[in-house]
C-alpha cells in the first residue's frame, strides 16, 4: 500500500489514542491498587470494576481506529480535491482552474498559488505555440528566397555582375535571417525569469544618450535630426542594461525607419508626479491608424505595411516593459507622426 498522507494522517492518530488509552490505563490501574491498599474488604469489587473499564476500553479501541480514518479521510478531502483538480490541469487542460470555497485557509491559499502559476504556465504556453508559429513562417520566407536565388543562378552560366548580384541577394536575405533570429533569441530570454537576477541600477539618460548616438550617426545619411531633450544630470532605475538599451535601439530604428529626409526625430526624459520616468521617442512619420495602435507591440505585426523589418522589435519593447512593470504605449502627435513612450517605475 502506498504511504499516503492519509495512512500518515491515521496512523498518527491511532498511535496517539492507543498512548492515551495505555495512560488511562496505567491511571486506573494504579488508581485500583491505591483503592484496595485503602479498602482490602471491597479489594475483588476494585478489581472486576478495574477489569470492565479495560475490557470496555478494549472494545472502544476498534471503534476509535474507524473514528481516526473517518477524521483524516474528512480533513484531507479537500487537499484531494486539489489535487486531482491539479493533475487535470497537468494532462492538458490548461483553461480549469482549481475551485476551493475558503480562499482563507491554508488550502484556499495554496490553490490561489497554484492558479496563478497555472496561469503563467498557460500564458507561456500559447506564447510559445504562437511565436513558434509566427516564427516558422518568417523564417520560410528569407530561407526560401535564399534557396530559389541559388537554384536559379546554378540553371545556366552567368556573368561574374550577374553572381555578384546574386551574391548580393542571398547576403541581403542572410542578414534579415540572422537579425530575425536574434531578436527571437532576445525575445525568448525575456520570457525567463534568470533574466530578472540581471537587475541593477542603472541610468536612464546615459543609456538613452548612447542609443541617441548611434542613431544620430545613421541619420546623418538622410538628413535626419536625432535629439534628445533631459534635464537631470541623471535618472536611475533598476534595469536589465542590455534589454534597456535593445528597447531604445527597437524604438529609434523604428522611428528612423518612418520619418521622410530631413525630418527630425526628438527625444525626451521627464519626471512624472507619481513616481515614474517618462522616456518619448516621437518620429515624423505617417503616424498609425486605430487597428495599427491595437496591433503594434503584438510580435510579427508590421505597421504601416512594412516588409524590411523582423516585425519583433516593438514586441521586444512591450516584453521589456512588462519585465521592468514598466508603462508603454504610443501616440499620434498633431503635427505628424508617432509618438512612443515608456514610463519607468524610479529606483527608490
Amino acid at each position: 500500500m502506498k504511504s499516503t498522507i492519509r495512512l500518515k494522517f491515521f496512523y498518527l492518530l491511532s498511535v496517539y489514542t492507543f498512548l492515551v488509552f495505555c495512560l488511562i490505563g496505567v491511571l486506573l490501574f494504579a488508581f485500583n491498587i491505591h483503592e484496595q491498599l485503602e479498602h482490602p474488604a471491597q479489594s475483588a469489587e476494585e478489581a472486576e470494576e478495574f477489569f470492565i473499564i479495560v475490557g470496555f476500553m478494549a472494545l472502544l479501541f476498534p471503534v476509535t481506529l474507524m473514528l481516526a480514518w473517518y477524521v483524516a479521510s474528512r480533513l484531507l478531502r479537500p487537499w484531494r480535491s486539489l489535487l486531482h483538480q491539479a493533475e487535470q490541469i497537468g494532462n492538458g487542460a490548461l483553461e480549469e482552474r482549481i475551485i476551493t470555497h475558503n480562499p482563507a485557509d491554508e488550502v484556499g491559499r495554496l490553490a490561489t498559488t497554484l492558479n496563478q502559476a497555472f496561469d503563467r504556465y498557460r500564458m507561456l504556453v500559447e506564447r510559445m505555440e504562437r511565436y513558434n508559429y509566427d516564427a516558422s513562417h518568417q523564417l520560410r520566407n528569407p530561407l526560401a528566397a535564399i534557396r530559389t536565388a541559388g537554384e536559379v543562378c546554378l540553371k545556366h552560366p552567368r556573368t561574374e555582375e550577374e553572381y555578384r548580384e546574386v551574391i548580393s541577394d542571398v547576403l541581403e536575405e542572410t542578414n534579415r535571417l540572422s537579425a530575425t533570429v536574434n531578436q527571437l533569441l532576445l525575445l525568448a530570454r525575456c520570457t525567463t525569469d534568470a533574466v530578472l537576477e540581471q537587475m541593477r541600477r542603472v541610468d536612464l539618460k546615459t543609456v538613452l544618450s548612447d542609443v541617441v548616438a548611434e542613431a544620430e550617426t545613421i541619420g546623418e545619411l538622410r538628413s535626419l535630426s536625432v535629439s534628445l531633450q533631459c534635464p537631470y544630470p541623471s535618472v536611475e532605475i533598476t534595469a536589465v542594461p542590455e534589454l534597456l538599451r535593445e528597447s531604445f535601439a527597437n524604438l529609434l530604428d523604428n522611428a528612423l525607419k518612418y520619418s521622410p529626409d530631413n525630418a527630425s526625430i526628438e527625444c525626451s526624459i521627464r519626471l512624472l508626479e507619481d513616481g515614474f520616468a517618462r522616456i518619448e521617442i516621437c518620429d515624423s512619420g505617417p503616424g498609425l491608424t486605430l487597428e495599427q495602435k491595437a496591433t503594434v507591440f503584438r510580435p510579427f505585426v508590421r505597421s504601416r505595411q512594412d516588409e524590411r523589418g523582423t516585425g519583433i522589435g516593438l514586441a521586444i519593447v512591450a516584453d521589456v516593459c512588462q519585465i521592468h512593470h514598466a508603462r508603454f504605449g504610443v501616440e499620434n502627435v498633431p503635427e505628424g507622426g508617432s509618438c512612443f513612450w515608456i514610463e519607468f517605475p524610479m529606483h527608490r
